[in-house]
């Protein structure tokens, strides 16, 4: 039953279109009238006639008259007038606007579900989107909505709008969480932000924006409403132009998951025939792009860029580069950092250096408002300069690399290197770091045992029992991507790394590496972004993308011995991780939660008993009495025989409801983190012996070490701590720096994040932390023994092999560490 509409008689209603040169809000004589603009009521699309006037019919529906913002224009939050009972005209006034280059290529940000509740507070996250905004010409802002709830509507406005981003202009449309009660669900957003559709061009793209269809309270629109309006809407746009469609969810969920919407009238709105190039949305929290794979339309989602996503993506905003025929590529802009800068390969006085004398440079450096454009360094020793201006290369959005080669007369003296960055924007930021050249330091690591899955084994155990002592980089590479969760796996003698590549440019890869030197073997280009744990058995490499292809890559010369596609749809990703063991590899989540033989790729058998939810971090877990123990965020905790496939159990408990952490698995129980409590529960019945309560959140993915007489972890606020085993009550806790980039859901306001699982060598406690530093803890006191400062979040966990400790870094970054052993 629809909803009632303000009692408006609809009338014909007249106006004009023009340039507001003096900026007044009104048409004076002189100023330039606009042909050929689109003006609508919400039903009915008309064009402006050669004096830029129109009259548009009404319809019983109305609410707004809307113009199509054309290109090279925009407006100041004024591309749209609230019909009102007795006014029958209504003018626009558009503003010369230059965001658009000659061949009609651009830029935008989209942003979504940013659910702020008050206005004290944005200014963080707002500052930064401004800043690029202004420096890289960004021709609009679109946020995709939940904007969210009552307070979220009142104040969104207050810190995102065309005058207040005065070099931009901004666009908002209706989330669930934005339909609130009143007259009907989008009342309120109506009375601050306008039509729930409407459409406006930039270069040679037209972008059509949309409702949710549903939420928390009905909305007065229905689907039909809003195709029948872009019907009409199209009718107007040429040939020559490419299509964008804006809403809070896939297209499935508004009735077009082909891009095809039926009316009621039967005729079809087809968006392929209109040269649609994507559809981006939020609602999922996640940082994701899906091909579609008939017709190559991209589906876009964008997370919040307040704080982590509820799959863990990074808090950031994504920037759309649209050429002249109105394709894209995608790029990430994190959030929060103001010419961040470290020299990451120089450390504790102390730098890697090479068989061949050569000398690894590494600069990881990021500002959100402007883009890197160079970096050089220079080194001197005692006021001499040995080397100036030296160029670096980019490797990803972080890390930027060179080798050195110093004279002879450098050795034995301290050497200072100085890196200077170059913004875009013409800004420069320096950073300087100290070592000791000593050629004659040439401990080189000796690997040891396997490290075949997330914390050496599908138990995710995590424990050495030999001290590695006073570690010092022997070596560190870079793989030309990102690196997220994927822990480093190392075997036989060589050590294996994944990266992910968020915007879909064919830079994910699996890369295999000489464990004592750092030397790059082979690299295995991969699809899509590999988010989570990899895992080595029968002389394979097994990784999954966020597609859902499940990889077995050759040891020997990175070939893919075979691979199979999960089908696992639109969204959301597959960011779970997977485990390997006795000549089996078991995949996926949910329906999709699969057990292949690991040389064939033959299955075994596939789950058919309990589905996916929300986007997932956490890692499958393999016990000793064959149950697989598997995640569903949002959701519960799973136990399925290892042999067969079938469910032995399933734990929905409110405390195991949030899925980040992956399980530690010891005997015939398991420890695990969520929400705010830690639980032990028992393999094969899935019954909850223990549960403790915990002061802060653990929404991590960092997996609980057990020790002889403590159970340590890391948060998403504060740290990593570590509880007595027996009366688990704090033992101490070790607070790390705040996170570079937020990736815990919904935690904000500076937290000390910590993602990385714990290893334990001996009486040290090894963890990286999104402060982009990896540290070595005292196990009993908690107290700092070492640490080695990155410059880029560490979200992944580290690999211990014989003397060598092998760490990664956000940027890309793989790091080969030589220590002491203490047996």
């Amino acid at each position: 039953m629809l909803l009632a509409f303000p009692a408006i008689v609809s009338a014909q209603h007249t106006g004009k279109v023009f340039v507001d040169a003096n900026h007044n809000g009104r048409w004076d004589k002189g100023e330039t009238l606009m042909k050929g603009i689109s003006v609508s009521d919400g039903l009915n699309v008309v064009l402006t006639d050669e004096k830029g006037c129109f009259c548009l019919p009404g319809h019983e529906k109305e609410r707004f008259i809307f113009i199509t913002t054309p290109s090279g224009y925009k407006t100041e939050n004024a591309y749209y007038h609230r019909i009102e009972e007795g006014q029958t005209s209504y003018d626009f006034g558009l503003l010369r606007y230059d965001a658009v280059k000659s061949d009609g290529s651009h830029k935008f940000i989209h942003i979504s579900d940013t659910e702020i509740g008050e206005e004290q507070g944005q200014d963080e996250w707002t500052e930064g989107m401004r800043e690029y905004a202004a420096n890289e010409k960004v021709a609009f802002i679109i946020h995709t909505g939940d904007i969210c709830y009552v307070g979220g509507l009142n104040n969104h406005i207050k810190v995102m709008n065309s005058s207040n981003m005065p070099e931009t202009q901004v666009f908002y449309s209706v989330g669930n969480h934005d339909l609130v009660a009143g007259k009907y669900g989008e009342e309120l957003f109506e009375k601050i932000y306008g039509p729930t559709f409407y459409s406006f061009e930039v270069g040679n793209v037209h972008y059509i924006v949309t409702p949710m269809p549903g939420g928390d309270h009905a909305p007065s629109y229905r689907l039909d409403d809003v195709f029948t309006w872009m019907a009409n809407d199209l009718k107007h746009v040429g040939k020559d132009k490419a299509v964008y469609v804006f809403n809070h969810t896939i297209p499935g969920e508004c009735g077009c998951p082909d891009f095809k919407y039926t009316l009621k009238n039967k005729e079809t709105v087809d968006l392929l025939a209109h040269n649609l190039k994507a559809w981006l949305y939020g609602h999922w929290h996640v940082n994701h792009i899906y091909t579609h794979p008939d017709n190559g339309i991209g589906v876009i989602c964008s997370s919040t860029p307040v704080y982590g996503g509820i799959d863990h993506a990074s808090s950031a905003f994504r920037v759309m580069n649209i050429d002249g025929k109105g394709d894209f590529t995608s790029d990430f802009h994190y959030s929060y950092m103001d010419k961040h800068m470290v020299i990451a390969s120089i450390q504790n006085h102390q730098a890697a250096i090479t068989p061949e004398g050569t000398i690894p440079l590494v600069v990881n450096v990021y500002s959100t408002a402007s883009p890197v454009t160079k970096v050089r360094y220079s080194c001197t020793f005692e006021g001499k300069t040995l080397l100036a201006g030296k160029p670096m290369k980019q490797q990803s959005d972080f890390a930027w690399t060179a080798e050195m080669t110093l004279p002879q007369i450098a050795e034995g003296h301290y050497v200072t290197v100085i890196a200077e960055a170059h913004y875009a924007n013409g800004e420069i930021g320096k950073k300087t770091a100290s070592f000791l050249y000593d050629k004659q330091n040439t401990s080189r690591i000796v690997a040891g045992g396997d490290w075949t899955n997330l914390l050496g084994n599908p138990e995710h155990i995590g424990i050495v029992k030999d001290t590695l002592r006073a570690p010092r980089l022997a070596w560190t590479k870079n793989v030309g991507s990102n690196i997220y969760m994927s822990a480093p796996v190392v075997s036989e003698g060589f050590v294996y790394v994944a990266s992910i590549d968020d915007n879909e440019t064919g830079k994910a890869s699996l890369t295999k590496m000489e464990a004592t030197t750092g030397n790059i073997v082979w690299k295995c280009s991969l699809k899509s972004s590999v988010r989570n744990s990899i895992a080595v058995e029968s002389d394979l490499i097994f990784a999954q993308d966020v597609q859902g292809i499940v990889y077995a890559v050759k040891k020997s010369d990175g070939s893919i011995a075979w691979q199979k596609d999960l089908k696992i749809g639109v969204t959301p990703a597959l960011n779970d991780g997977l485990i390997a063991k006795d000549g089996i590899v078991y995949a996926g989540t949910g329906y999709q939660l699969t057990a292949f033989k690991a040389t064939t790729g033959e299955i075994i058998w596939q789950n058919k008993d309990w589905g996916r939810g929300e986007g997932c971090v956490a890692t499958l877990a393999l016990s000793q009495d064959n149950v697989i123990i598997g995640s569903r965020h949002w959701g519960g905790l799973f136990g399925n025989d290892a042999k067969t496939g079938e469910m032995l159990w399933g734990d929905w408990d409110s405390d195991l409801r949030f899925r980040a952490a992956t399980p530690a698995v010891w005997g015939d129980v398991m420890y695990v983190t969520s929400a705010n409590s830690l639980l032990m529960v028992e393999n094969k019945t899935g019954r909850i012996l223990m549960r403790k309560k915990l002061g802060e959140g653990v929404e991590v993915a960092s997996t609980p070490l057990v020790t002889d007489d403590a159970i340590i972890f890391g948060t998403s606020t504060n740290g990593v701590v570590a509880l007595d085993k027996e009366t688990l009550e704090e033992k101490w806790r070790f607070k790390t720096r705040e996170a570079m980039i937020l990736s815990a859901p919904y935690q904000g306001n500076h937290p000390a994040t910590v993602e990385a699982s714990p290893v334990i060598c001996g009486d040290q406690v090894y963890i990286g932390a999104s402060d982009g530093t990896l540290y070595a803890i005292k196990a009993k006191t908690g107290r700092l023994q070492w640490r080695h400062h990155m410059g880029a979040p560490t979200f992944a966990t580290i690999a211990v092999s014989g003397n060598g400790l092998f760490a990664v870094d956000f940027g890309g970054n793989v790091y080969g560490f030589v220590g002491n052993l203490k047996q």
